[in-house]
């Protein structure tokens, strides 16, 4: 362990030597006189709108963020927001010979700094690429909060430079990785098993015990009624008694009524009574299991809400999913989902219970006020439960390929329990967790002696090997994606072969390569391309869909929302997730279909699970699982695109009321690649200006007359009034409340350009006219997250290569993928 860490250390302190740096000097005379004219009033000593001066500019462009500046103001002028239609505005020519100028020198200093910059950080497995490849290694999924936290980043956790390392970090990959390598030895060392099916009769004993339960409170009343006293009824004390007489309703005549169901002596129903159904079956972490479950409604009388149809799907530690029975008691259909335990759990144990809230009190009187249903508590009746499994991959995971690599899993291993074959198996095992790097002998030596003394010592097999693997799972070599250092005269060199396929696996499939990627000439340019379109085919791609997406749409803001179940009783955490991953669902269906980026700001479609269509008042097909799908809108239907999804809306609003101003600047940053700048300090809260009740829209426009706030708001501000017909979860809705009062949305807006729209359809038509900028924002953010940098001012020439090849198309979603993996800023 000593060696690990001065290894670790030694690395992690090596730096670059930097490159001379070129520059070039802006000709002041020309650019100084329109700078005062137009632009110091607003961005002087006085005034910094936007917390942008130019009273004391750098006329020396010498790296990448002086020149993105200056790139900044030349688009500004370009696109006409600056000077703003208020202010006083310069000739045309005077302007042109300004864009000219500009745009020479820029293009001069792009050329110039081509050769610097560029610079990836080595960096260290996130989590989902470290749960990923410790899946590839062992067959287990381990619980993301059980692995070190990733550093925060204002881009994507890919970005080595936002990356930090501690010691703290290393003793919890040293934890980590000898809990991961004990139960390894323990289970990779077993047989597979058969498949069967494991059935749960729910109901047993629930009513008999009910039956004795409410004969036991009315013989007690009845000897009450007749003069006895609490004594002689069999109660504890006179509290006891009283305690059972003020909650009679509850413990009694619920229960009495839940026996008289028809259908409660061969199932459940779902209520107060019975709030789930549980299933448990022996499990082994390296098998996916099915649960199937048969039930039906109860009271299906034409006015049970659709809400109450669903079920959701959970363990210990997390809601798996949800499903939609159908059928009835007399008629019960069957429903099923895939689920997989986590390490270091040896059984699946499942509870399924009604998709509510929390509130379940105030949530059940509303769906019976909306419906006028005669029993609310119980709706839907479970006749029997079943795990089915395990099934396992057909790929074995590489340690066991290791340890059997001629003969089937835990029938009998040439290598394990061998001590003489201790440096065999570590010479293996290491060169593949350093994803096919041979590791130099010196390290390999260094591991058998610790072995060996170890087993010196008295300690057992499983533990002395436990204590190896657990040291590699924490060394550099497995942490972090290594490449060569590049050489003074060579500072971008062309990724080797291996290197290339390592940087491939972990953009679209966040897990090191197989093997038919490490065996391609990924230098052969038809080869490369088949293995790009060979590896965004495979589910593993999905690891690209989710970790991308994710933080490009900021669902961790969206996580972060609390939201109110008693006043939203609609949302609930089953239906947090299933929004969630309806984000990552709809953005896998633009990949799959090649479809345009433009589908993002609106599309004829949306990818939804039965929960979702419920929420979203739309027909959803009968099925048995809970896999999303692809359901076209009709032509009418405001939804349609990511801007209108529940995530959004909801990441768009401070969990209490809708906020038209975070919804504004999420699609000015993400849609229109236009980030706002962050408020000045000091802003005051928005509603801060009264004290009476107003609706959004009003207490936006008194922020707005603010003047410290008016100058950024008066664009964002409107974008998000396009969208205020959905509430705080993403229901549609007509009105709002204030106070006591429903008063009508208004949507509508006129943009600074002057364009204008009347509801969130015509919005999305204007929006439609501005797909070349979300291509942009879209394409660099793609490339940061596969270089794990940030995009630099000398990159554009390279992401205008690749918006000019596909703008033709409309700019499809898997081709700009495949293209940023086809760049040369990738292959470096």
């Amino acid at each position: 362990m000593p060696r690990t860490i001065i290894f670790l250390g030694f690395l992690l302190l090596t730096v670059t030597a930097a490159h001379a740096q070129n520059h070039i000097e802006l000709p002041q005379e020309k650019i100084q006189p329109f700078l005062e004219n137009y632009c110091i009033s607003c961005h002087g000593p006085d005034k910094q709108k936007g917390q942008v001066r130019f009273d004391q500019p750098n006329w020396e462009i010498t790296n990448n963020d002086t020149a993105q500046r200056w790139q900044d103001v030349l688009d500004q002028l370009h696109g006409g927001d600056m000077p703003p239609e208020d202010e006083k505005q310069p000739p045309s020519a005077e302007l042109n010979d300004l864009l000219e100028t500009l745009t020479g020198s820029l293009e001069t200093a792009q050329q110039n700094l081509n050769s610097q910059g560029g610079e990836i950080k080595m960096r260290r497995l996130n989590r989902r690429e470290y749960n990923n490849t410790i899946r590839d290694l062992f067959g287990f999924e381990l619980n993301p909060h059980d692995i070190p936290e990733n550093s925060e980043s204002e881009t994507f956790d890919t970005v080595g430079e936002d990356q930090f390392f501690t010691s703290a970090h290393f003793e919890k990959y040293l934890t980590l990785g000898r809990e991961i390598a004990d139960l390894s030895i323990k289970t990779n060392t077993t047989s597979y098993k058969e498949s069967t099916i494991r059935r749960t009769q729910p109901e047993t004993d629930i009513v008999g015990n009910l039956l004795k339960k409410v004969a036991e409170f009315d013989r007690k009343k009845a000897l009450i009624e007749a003069g006895k006293s609490w004594k002689e009824s069999g109660f504890k004390d006179q509290g006891e008694k009283e305690i059972l007489f003020r909650q009679w309703e509850t413990r009694v005549e619920r229960p009495r009524n839940y026996i008289q169901y028809p259908q409660a002596e061969t199932g459940v129903y779902l209520s107060s009574i019975v709030k789930t159904a549980n299933v448990a079956a022996p499990g082994d972490p390296r098998a996916d299991y099915l649960i199937r479950i048969r039930g039906g409604l109860h009271n299906l009388n034409g006015k049970t809400n659709e809400l109450r149809k669903i079920v959701s799907i959970s363990d210990s530690d997390r809601i798996l999913g949800t499903l939609k029975l159908r059928g009835t008691t007399e008629n019960p259909e069957s429903a099923e989902m895939p689920v997989r335990q986590l390490m270091g759990q040896n059984r699946i144990s499942l509870k399924v219970s009604e998709n509510t809230p929390k509130s379940t009190n105030s949530y059940f009187r509303k769906i019976a006020a909306n419906t006028k249903a005669s029993d609310p508590n119980a709706s839907i009746w479970i006749d029997w439960l079943e795990i089915e499994g395990p099934f396992y991959p057909e790929k074995r995971p590489i340690i066991e390929e290791i340890l059997y690599p001629d003969t089937p899993t835990g029938k009998g291993s040439a290598i394990l329990h061998r001590d003489h074959q201790a440096l065999n198996f570590i010479q293996q095992f290491t060169y593949h967790a350093f994803r096919r790097k041979t590791p130099d002998p010196a390290y390999i030596k260094a591991l058998h002696d610790h072995f060996k003394e170890q087993r010196a010592a008295g300690i057992k097999y499983r533990e002395s090997m436990a204590e190896v693997i657990s040291i590699i799972l924490s060394s550099p070599g497995f942490l972090f994606i290594q490449e060569a250092a590049p050489a003074q005269d060579s500072p971008h060199p062309e990724l080797t072969s291996r290197e290339l396929a390592i940087r491939l696996s972990y953009f679209l499939w966040s897990s090191p390569p197989d093997e038919e990627l490490y065996a391609s000439d990924l230098k052969d340019p038809a080869q490369y391309s088949a293995q790009i379109d060979r590896l965004l085919d495979d589910p593993k791609a999905r690891a690209f869909r989710d970790g991308f997406i994710d933080q490009w749409a900021e669902l961790d803001r969206y996580d972060a929302i609390t939201i109110d179940d008693s006043k939203y009783y609609r949302f609930n955490e089953a239906l947090q997730r299933d929004a969630k991953r309806e984000v990552q669902e709809f953005f896998g269906t633009l990949i799959e279909e090649n479809l345009p980026t433009e589908n993002l700001i609106h599309s004829n479609f949306v990818t939804v699970n039965a929960a979702l269509a419920n929420h979203y008042d739309l027909p959803f097909p009968a099925t048995k699982t809970n896999e999303f799908q692809k359901i076209s809108l009709p032509e009418n239907s405001p939804r349609g695109g990511l801007i209108t999804q529940t995530a959004f809306l909801v990441a768009g609003s401070n969990g209490e009321r809708s906020s038209p101003v975070i919804r504004g600047a999420l699609v000015m940053e993400k849609i229109l690649n236009d980030k706002p700048s962050p408020p000045p300090p000091n802003v005051p809260e928005l509603g801060s200006a009264t004290k009476e009740p107003k609706t959004n829209r009003e207490m936006v426009i008194l922020h707005q007359s603010q003047p410290v706030c008016s100058s950024c708001h008066k664009v964002m501000d409107i974008i998000g009034f396009g969208l205020e017909n959905f509430d705080t979860i993403g229901r549609w809705r007509e009105t709002e409340t204030v106070g006591k009062k429903e008063i009508p949305i208004q949507p509508g807006g006129t943009l600074p350009g002057g364009q204008s729209f009347a509801n969130v359809r015509d919005l999305k038509r204007l929006l439609l006219t501005q797909t070349d900028p979300l291509a942009h924002q879209l394409t660099e953010s793609f490339l940061t997250y596969a270089l794990g940098r940030r995009i630099e001012f000398s990159d554009q020439p390279e992401i205008k290569k690749i918006l000019e090849k596909t703008k033709q198309e409309n700019y499809p979603t898997r081709t700009l993928i495949k293209e940023v993996a086809l760049s040369p800023l990738f292959k470096k």
